[in-house]
C-alpha cells in the first residue's frame, strides 16, 4: 500500500514545539505515512537546525517558510510560500502547530481541499496582552470553520478553545505530549558528573528551571520569591530569551546563588543534578519540561495554568500563578521536608510512566491521521491539491 502523505507545518522550531516535533518525525510509521517538514528559520535552536539536516539526509522533503511570531505585512509572502507547497507537495493530511501556522494555514487548506489538524501548543490570548490576545482570540473564532481537527496537547487547553473560542466539542481530540522514562542507574551517574562541573556539592540543594526566558514562563516571579531564604543553595536556569538581561539583574536581589547555563540542547543532565524543578508560568499548554522533570524523578513546584495541574495530578505542588510568596511558602514547605522530596518525586516518576508515554501520544497522532484522511476519503470530495 502506497504510504499517505502528511505535510508538517510549524512557525517555532525550539522548545516544547521542537520536542513534540522531534518525538512525531521518530515515531511516525514510513510505511503508512510519508512526512514532509515546511517551517520557519527565524526561531529555530540548534537542536531545530539538526532536526532539520537529519530529516532532509533521511529523504524527508524540508521548506523554509518566511514566517514570523507576529502578525505582518510579510504573512501574504508566507500565504502564498504555504499554499505553493501543499501544491507541490499534495498532502492528504495537513498538521499544523502552533498560533501563526493555525492561523494562516487552516485557511488554505479548506480552500486546496485538505484535511487539517492543528495543534496550537497553548493558548497564546492568555499572555499577549488585551489587545494583541483579543486580536488573537477573534482570530481563532473566525478560524472554527476551517479546523478540521483541534488535536490539543492537554484537556485545559481543550477546554479553552471549546468555551472561550467556541470551537465544535466533537472536533476537539486530546493527545497528551509523552516522554521516555531515563534510566535510575544512568541518572545518578549524570547527577555525579554534572554536579562536579559545576562545582555543586552533593550536600547542597538546588531548584532548576527550564524554559524561554520570556514574560509567561515567569522566572521573575521565581526570582522574587528567592529573595527570601527558602531552604534551597541555589538555582539552575537553562535556556534564553529575549528578557534574560532583565532576569540576570533582578536575579542579583535572589537570597541563593542563580546560574544562568544558556540554551542547551540535551537538558537531562541539568534536570538530574537538582533537587527540585520549578515551572513558575503565567500560561502553559502541557510543557514537555514538566513531564521530563518527572521522569527524572524530581519533585515539581509549578503554577496552575493550562493543563499542569492535570499533569502533576497530586504528586507535586500547585500554586497560583503570578504569586511570588506563594511559591515561596511552597519551596520552603517542600526543602523543609526530605519524606516528601522522596515521596513526590517518585509518585511523579510513576505518574508519567503510567499516563505519559511516548507510544500512547505516538498511537494518538496515527489515529488523528487516519481518522482525517478517511473522513475525507468517504465524504468523497477532498483530493489532494492539485
Amino acid at each position: 500500500m502506497t504510504p499517505r502523505r502528511v505535510l508538517v507545518v510549524s512557525e517555532p522550531m525550539e522548545y516544547g514545539v521542537l520536542s513534540y516535533l522531534e518525538r512525531l518525525f521518530a515515531g511516525l510509521d514510513r510505511s503508512r505515512w510519508e512526512p514532509a517538514l515546511a517551517y520557519s528559520p527565524r526561531r529555530l535552536a540548534r537542536q531545530g537546525e539538526r532536526l532539520v539536516a537529519t530529516l532532509a539526509l533521511r529523504g524527508v522533503r524540508v521548506r523554509r517558510l518566511p514566517f514570523r511570531r507576529g502578525l505582518g505585512v510579510g504573512d501574504g509572502a508566507a500565504i502564498l510560500d504555504l499554499a505553493a507547497e501543499i501544491r507541490a507537495f499534495r498532502p492528504d493530511v495537513l498538521h499544523l502547530h502552533s498560533t501563526k501556522a493555525g492561523l494562516l494555514g487552516r485557511p488554505i487548506a479548506r480552500l486546496l481541499g485538505v484535511p487539517t489538524a492543528y495543534t496550537p501548543h497553548g493558548t497564546s490570548w492568555h499572555y499577549t496582552g488585551r489587545v494583541v490576545g483579543r486580536t488573537q482570540r477573534t482570530l481563532e473564532r473566525l478560524s472554527r470553520g476551517a479546523t478540521d481537527l483541534l488535536l490539543s496537547v492537554c484537556p485545559a487547553e481543550a477546554r479553552a478553545f471549546v468555551e472561550e473560542v467556541g470551537m465544535p466539542a466533537s472536533r476537539v481530540r486530546v493527545v497528551r505530549n509523552g516522554v521516555p522514562l531515563p534510566d535510575l542507574a544512568d541518572l545518578a551517574a549524570a547527577r555525579t558528573r554534572r554536579r562536579a562541573l559545576l562545582g555543586i556539592p552533593e550536600a547542597e540543594r538546588w531548584l532548576v528551571f527550564v524554559g524561554r526566558l520570556t514574560h509567561e514562563k515567569g522566572l521573575d516571579v521565581l526570582l522574587r520569591a528567592l529573595e527570601a531564604p527558602v531552604g534551597a543553595d541555589g538555582l539552575l536556569v537553562v535556556g534564553d530569551g529575549a528578557e534574560r538581561a532583565r532576569l540576570a539583574a533582578a536575579a542579583a536581589r535572589a537570597a541563593v546563588p542563580v546560574r544562568f547555563c544558556g540554551y542547551q540542547e540535551v537538558v537531562s543532565p541539568f534536570l538530574a543534578s537538582a533537587d527540585a524543578f520549578v515551572q513558575p508560568s503565567r500560561s502553559e499548554g502541557l510543557p514537555f519540561a514538566l513531564l521530563e522533570a518527572m521522569a527524572h524523578g524530581l519533585p515539581v513546584v509549578c503554577s496552575d495554568v493550562g493543563g499542569v495541574a492535570e499533569a502533576v495530578g497530586g504528586c507535586g505542588i500547585i500554586v497560583p500563578p503570578a504569586r511570588p510568596d506563594a511559591l515561596a511558602t511552597a519551596l520552603r514547605d517542600l526543602l523543609g521536608d526530605d519524606g516528601t522530596l522522596r515521596r513526590l518525586g517518585d509518585a511523579g516518576r510513576a505518574r508519567v510512566g503510567r499516563a505519559f508515554g511516548v507510544s500512547a501520544m505516538l498511537a494518538g497522532i496515527h489515529q488523528a491521521y487516519a481518522d482525517l484522511a478517511g473522513r475525507a476519503t468517504a465524504a468523497g470530495g477532498r483530493v489532494r491539491a492539485a
